[in-house]
């Protein structure tokens, strides 16, 4: 029984030697197979991330090269945009204020505006003869004026302390004026005529025009003709006195002619105008000059003026005229025909037909 019981003893003791060899082996084993898996694994691993993020690297760095960033607004652009807003503010500091109001007179229909120039919103309309309370004036010119319970601006082309003319339209008056002045109407061409290009029309040498946004387009449509121009859009009497008169007398020598064409802007002027140009002819007569005064032409449906009011202009003026020849384009229009683009301009072929009409009358 003893021998027995230590051989069991000793079995027992064996087998627990065996499974403590065998667990420290799989242990062995067991840390041995993290060791090279980590060996194999890891490095692999750290080269694919490490390449991973340079590719990342690389496209990030293409797409910046090759997308432009979204524009973004820069503070000087946000301050020409305020000083934008600010040029539509009157600056009153610049508008001296009369000791007591002026009564001033429309000589044309004339816009009334919010500030002193044609930047800014129209409050309504002067119509010819019409009367306002002009309170002061802006360093441009412009007359702050009272205007429905508003302060308001209209611009000093179209104003003045006088009052227009009374236009006479009756026939007796007419051929009286017709008479006074030494006219010279166009002939008409003949019907199948056709309008000479641009290029090929000139006039003699010495002419000078003077006048205003008619006279710009006929200026452009014969690309010049050879002549002087002194001529500006939407001006009338107080631009032809203070700006275009003394860069006419500047030009103005023996031989050259004179060529006004006035008065559609402000027909209210007429006999301002007319003592105006006598003044002149006189003057410029005495350095061999010749003046010429052309009527204004005809007008369709326009807020401005009315073909009335310009048949009335014309009769008036060419009574007064004195040393000054006439030249009747109106009546040579209204026979041979025109065309107009807006009820005030001319088409280029009417342009170029009223300058060759013109040219063929200086003499």
């Amino acid at each position: 029984m003893r021998n027995i019981s230590r051989l069991s003893k000793i079995r027992v003791t064996k087998m627990i030697t065996l499974m403590l060899i065998m667990t420290v082996v799989m242990s062995t084993i067991a840390g041995c197979g993290k060791t090279k898996e980590a060996e194999v694994v890891t490095e692999p691993e750290t080269v694919e991330v490490t390449e991973a993020v340079a590719d990342n690297n690389t496209e990030q760095e293409s797409v910046s090269t090759e997308v432009e960033p979204t524009p973004e607004v820069t503070p000087s652009e946000e301050v020409t945009q305020e000083e934008s807003s600010e040029e539509l503010t009157v600056d009153m500091t610049k508008v001296k204020a009369f000791d007591a109001p002026k009564t001033m007179y429309a000589m044309s229909n004339v816009n009334v505006r919010k500030g002193p120039s044609t930047d800014y919103e129209s409050l309504g309309m002067l119509k010819l003869g019409e009367t306002i309370d002009a309170i002061g004036q802006d360093a441009d010119g412009w007359y702050q004026i009272k205007y429905k319970n508003e302060v308001a601006f209209a611009s000093d082309d179209y104003l003045s302390d006088t009052a227009p003319a009374l236009f006479a339209t009756d026939a007796a008056i007419t051929d009286a004026a017709t008479a006074a002045a030494t006219p010279v109407i166009p002939a008409a061409p003949a019907a199948a005529e056709a309008v000479t290009p641009a290029k090929t029309v000139t006039a003699p040498a010495g002419v000078l025009f003077i006048g205003d946004s008619r006279c710009v387009k006929m200026r452009d449509a014969v690309g010049g003709g050879g002549c002087s121009w002194i001529c500006k859009e939407a001006k009338g009497y107080n631009w032809f006195e203070s700006t275009a008169l003394p860069q006419a007398d500047e030009c103005i020598g023996k031989g050259t002619k004179v060529v006004i064409a006035l008065g559609v802007n402000d027909v209210g002027n007429v006999n301002n105008y007319a003592a105006l140009v006598n003044y002149k002819a006189a003057e410029w007569a005495a350095r061999g000059a010749k003046t010429y005064y052309v009527s204004v032409n005809p007008v369709w449906e326009n807020p401005w003026v009315t073909e009335e009011q310009v048949e009335a202009f014309n009769a008036s003026i060419v009574g007064q005229l004195v040393g000054v020849r006439w030249i009747d384009t109106h009546s040579y229009l209204m026979s041979s025909g025109y065309n107009l683009v807006d009820g005030m301009h001319f088409d280029d072929a009417t342009s170029i037909k009223i300058f060759q009409a013109i040219v063929g009358s200086l003499r």
